[in-house]
């Protein structure tokens, strides 16, 4: 399992090396400029593994707390907070 880790961090770094320098090449090859690349390439890599993690995963991973909230009955109002609102003068 380690070994699966290290490759697929090997992978991410690939990408995002390469995005950077292809970034950097699209601008004009500019100098002084290669942490900005490297971190907008990170952040591009990362954001598409997330959505395509999310589109893997089904919609169910909110089920639980889905279920949780319809299993629980309806939290019925205190009674002084319903006769306090009946006695409420009403405003035109």
């Amino acid at each position: 399992m380690n070994n699966d880790i290290k490759k697929m961090s090997q992978e991410f770094q690939n990408r995002i090396n390469e995005m950077a320098y292809l970034m950097w090449e699209t601008a004009g090859r500019q100098q002084g400029m290669a942490m900005e690349y490297w971190l907008q390439a990170e952040k591009e890599v990362m954001s598409t593994a997330q959505r395509a993690a999310e589109r893997m995963i089904p919609k169910a991973k909110n089920a639980p707390a889905a279920q949780a909230a319809a299993a629980k009955p309806a939290a019925a109002k205190p009674a002084s907070a319903k006769t306090a609102s009946a006695n409420m003068p009403k405003t035109s």
